[in-house]
């Protein structure tokens, strides 16, 4: 019995340890940044594009955008906008590259592009928290780590998902074996009220739990599950919808 338990500490002590690396919010803080919004925005929010490995035609987002002719629009991108770029410092052309892709210019009432990047994995690095760039007109805020934004009485949570469980299959199937388990870690983690919305991606599994009050935008790269095409839309009454964007390819 004594061997046997000499034998299993070691295993245990791997598994704990690997354990507390996938999941950075036990020793790691995110920086966090507040906007309060007013004038009844728009906000379209989509995530897991993965640009470099995704050959498709993207300037249906843009489209979509520019079809629902609001005059207060945000658009939020919610991390994996980028495949192969975390050794890169992000940078100008990166931006650029967003906005043509996306075909994001010319869209009257954007008022700003939000780009909240995964920290640990395929976005380029950033060594501050928030930082702003402008390209063609457009405004972008890039922020790694979460955004809280404020709609008069409404608190919505943004964050990639990567600093609660860095690989996004792992939090896919704590959802699906553990009875959403990740979903609530998430709102856990980052101390959302139980009022608050939260919206992630990174298992690339899209819906909305009005229970837990949790959104996943889901992706646009055919990659555990095929491509989703979907956003996350919210109002200015802080209603929250899951709609599919209409693409050619």
């Amino acid at each position: 019995m004594n061997q046997a338990i000499t034998m299993a500490l070691p295993v245990l002590g791997l598994i704990i340890a690997l354990m507390i690396y996938e999941m950075p919010f036990i020793y790691d803080t995110a920086y966090t940044a507040t906007m309060e919004l007013s004038d009844d925005p728009l906000i379209i929010t989509v995530s897991d594009l993965h640009l470099e490995s995704n050959t498709r035609d993207l300037t249906c987002i843009g489209n979509y955008i520019r079809g629902l002719n609001h005059g207060n629009t945000y658009l939020i991108i919610n991390g994996d906008l980028f495949d192969k770029a975390h050794k890169q410092e992000l940078n100008q052309s990166h931006i650029r590259e967003l906005i043509n892709r996306l075909d994001l210019a010319g869209i009257n009432g954007l008022r700003e592009v939000i780009y909240i990047t995964a920290i640990y994995d395929h976005d380029p690095r950033t060594h501050c928290g928030e930082t702003t760039y402008t390209v063609n007109g457009i405004k972008v805020r890039v922020i790694r780590g979460i955004a809280k934004l404020i709609i008069g009485s409404n608190t919505i949570w943004f964050l990639h998902g990567d600093y609660i469980v860095k690989n996004g299959l792992i939090a896919s199937l704590m959802n699906r074996l553990l009875g959403g388990s990740y979903d609530r870690l998430v709102r856990s983690a980052i101390g959302a009220r139980e009022g608050d919305w939260v919206v992630i991606g990174h298992t690339h599994v899209p819906g909305i739990n009005s229970e837990s009050r949790i959104a996943n935008t889901g992706s646009w790269i055919n990659r555990f599950i095929n491509a989703a095409n979907t956003a996350v839309i919210i109002n200015g009454l802080g209603g929250v919808e899951l709609v599919r964007v209409k693409c050619v390819s």
